[in-house]
């Protein structure tokens, strides 16, 4: 590659470019994982076409069973191949089956066309907030991937919005409208995307190979907020990393780095079982507890918007000041209030039941934001070493959208066998769970760059987790 190449390749740009791009692919996650709900809704009020319990389950759940697929699958290839271009054109999976959707004659193509839909849903997941974190300075990482999660909540509440507004119109046919709409954004934000350079902490692969030169070490690190030591550190983690297969999957689950997998698996687990189960059913539920039609998305909206986007934001301000392992404790003890609030308004009186319905979601969008809902990707992204972490947040994207399935696909036979005040005690346990696990087996990684984090060792100090630094050999 000649030098003039190189330099035209390495413009960096500035990080509110890189923020936005990113949080976009977040944005339209949030979009069209909550538009499936107006379309149930509708289904559900309208009966616009023929199902049964089955499908209406699969019909919410298929978008994450794609997304298992895609986050995997993108996750790997980023790995080998780079973020760049997956990162360009997984955004094309959103505007192809948005359209397909919206045009969808039976509930069986309506499945088909949203699993698709998940490809791109999941793949995002493995692609963008790595990219950001990858290309923000340490000291500013939290906030960085913060501002890319924050955009989720957007998305959700302009789904709920748009389709609040179309369902006033005509029911009948708004919800096509809602679905296809999402397919603008994805069609802008990958012509703007292909002006994006490569990850910096992926493109220093081996020492001697990159392509930043020494001549433009200087200027590649002033543009994205870190020093020329910062950018030496990361080739000597890549010197580190000479036995690690770039993607391995098997990786993951080895030594210390299947440790960290096994943390980042099992606390989002717990996360998506409650947080999917409550937010894909947002509208029905409301319905349950007394609130009517239109309105139930008109409040869904409010729980997104301001009320998630504000948890959010309060992550993007705490992130790297009071760290991700109290926030995540905070979030998981807020959203274990917020379900047995639920319990008790399933089993209350109308009146009693909406009032303490809508206090239960507030304090789950708003708190649960705060916290795992923000904590679980920065942390996947952060406890693995650069070959790894698009591996180790499509692998764990994926797993947690199984579970995210089966909350979702699960959700009206669970609450129809056994009550919704039953199922809501399932989900407080489990929030009780996962509160405990964070406090003794969550490490703390603010105020560590990501290659120390990837040298460091977890252990336990005095019964808390730990990053352990290596010892520094003396001649």
């Amino acid at each position: 590659m000649n030098s003039n190449n190189s330099e035209n390749q390495m413009k960096i740009p500035g990080r509110s470019v890189i923020t936005t791009l990113s949080a976009m692919g977040y944005f339209l996650d949030g979009y069209d994982l909550s538009v499936i709900s107006v379309f149930t809704l509708v289904l559900v009020t309208y009966k616009i076409f023929q199902y049964n319990a089955f499908t209406e389950s699969f019909v919410t759940g298929s978008a994450l069973l794609g997304a298992f697929v895609g986050a995997v699958l993108f996750g790997h290839f980023a790995d080998n191949i780079g973020r760049r271009y997956l990162y360009i054109f997984d955004l094309i999976f959103f505007a192809v089956f948005a359209i397909l959707s919206a045009v969808s004659t039976n509930i069986y193509e309506m499945i088909i066309f949203r699993f698709f839909v998940g490809w791109g849903v999941g793949a995002d997941y493995a692609l963008s907030p790595v990219y950001t974190t990858e290309m923000y300075p340490d000291k500013k990482r939290g906030a960085g991937y913060g501002w890319v999660w924050t955009f989720w909540s957007i998305g959700a509440g302009v789904a709920f919005g748009i389709g609040y507004l179309f369902y006033l119109i005509n029911p009948l046919t708004g919800w096509r409208w809602t679905l296809a709409i999402g397919a603008i954004p994805a069609i802008v934000t990958v012509i703007l995307r292909t002006r994006m350079p490569e990850s910096v902490r992926w493109d220093i692969i081996e020492p001697g190979k990159s392509k930043i030169s020494e001549k433009n070490l200087n200027t590649v690190a002033e543009k994205i907020g870190i020093t020329k030591e910062d950018i030496k550190a990361i080739i000597a983690e890549r010197e580190k990393e000479e036995t690690i297969a770039a993607g391995s999957f098997t990786a993951l689950f080895k030594g210390e780095y299947g440790k960290r997998t096994a943390i980042i698996w099992f606390q989002w687990i717990l996360y998506d079982l409650a947080g999917y189960g409550i937010g894909l059913y947002s509208p029905l539920i409301l319905t349950s507890l007394g609130v009517k039609g239109s309105t139930s998305l008109l409040f869904s909206l409010i729980f997104y918007m301001p009320v998630g986007f504000l948890g959010a934001f309060g992550a993007v301000m705490l992130n790297d000041r009071m760290g991700r392992r109290p926030l995540q404790i905070i979030g998981f003890g807020g959203m274990g209030i917020a379900m047995a609030m639920f319990f008790l308004a399933s089993s209350a009186v109308a009146s009693v039941a909406i009032v303490v319905g809508i206090a239960a979601f507030v304090i789950d969008y708003g708190i649960g934001n705060l916290g795992p809902g923000d904590t679980m990707g920065l942390y996947a992204i952060e406890l693995l070493p650069t070959k790894l972490r698009s591996s180790s947040m499509g692998g764990a994207t994926g797993i947690t959208r199984i579970a995210s399935f089966l909350s979702a696909f699960l959700f009206p036979f669970i609450s129809d066998t056994i009550g919704k005040p039953s199922f809501f005690f399932i989900l407080l346990a489990l929030m009780v769970l996962a509160f405990v696990f964070t406090i003794f087996f969550t490490p703390e990684t603010k105020g560590l760059t990501l290659e120390e984090i990837a040298v460091a060792s977890y252990k336990h100090v005095h019964g808390m987790p730990r990053l352990v630094m290596p010892e520094v050999k003396k001649d």
